[in-house]
């Protein structure tokens, strides 16, 4: 076996490697939000030394957990084809997918970590969606089915800000993922005005 043959299979090795403490990491600390680096080692299959050696600390494991989930957001979000069809048809659609990531989510909770680092990286993983967002708000004002009296960029944030609130209240207890769905949507059709549609309900 050649140098260029082994580097290529160690590569292969690290990622498959990679993914494996990422996706066990997301299962694990759904149910156990304070598990330690050798029970997700140990569900992904690899040793404890092989998931310190590829992330070198917990915080970022769970910074990789994170990153992962707002990939599998954004795919999703993504996949609700907010282009096509009427602006509300494609809001509600929009609104679908995001109660259906809302149980992952919150399951997984928020470890503690540095506030300030961690807001900053928040912001930056909404980006992709807000930017979505904020188009097919503008395509709903201009056509005449969303409200004009609030600005795209504000109804963008309240709608962020409502996924958010939504997020609490299942992690808190006070209702369950296809509840706070339900009242997710109902919000934000509100808001946006368009509140008298059925499309894309949930």
């Amino acid at each position: 076996m050649g140098p260029e043959v082994r580097r290529r299979r160690q590569r292969v090795e690290v990622q498959r490697n990679r993914a494996a403490l990422v996706s066990a990491a997301i299962r694990v600390l759904a149910e156990h939000p304070e598990a330690s680096m050798a029970a997700i080692a140990s569900a992904a299959g690899v040793t404890r030394q092989t998931a310190y050696a590829h992330f070198g600390s917990r915080e970022v494991l769970l910074a990789a957990v994170r990153d992962e989930l707002s990939r599998r957001a954004f795919a999703v979000l993504e996949a609700a084809d907010t282009e096509s069809g009427t602006a509300t048809e494609a809001l509600g659609r929009f609104l679908a997918a995001a109660g259906t990531l809302l149980a992952e989510q919150a399951a997984y909770g928020h470890p503690d970590s540095d506030a300030e680092a961690d807001k900053e990286a928040d912001a930056a993983r909404h980006v992709p969606v807000e930017r979505h967002l904020g188009d097919l708000i503008r395509r709903g004002q201009d056509s005449g089915e969303f409200t004009v009296d609030l600005e795209a960029g504000w109804l963008v944030a309240c709608v962020i800000a409502l996924g958010h609130a939504a997020d609490e209240q299942i992690r808190m207890g006070r209702t369950d993922a296809q509840g706070a769905a339900k009242q997710f949507r109902s919000s934000v059709m509100r808001l946006c005005g368009a509140e008298g549609s059925a499309g894309g309900s949930l």
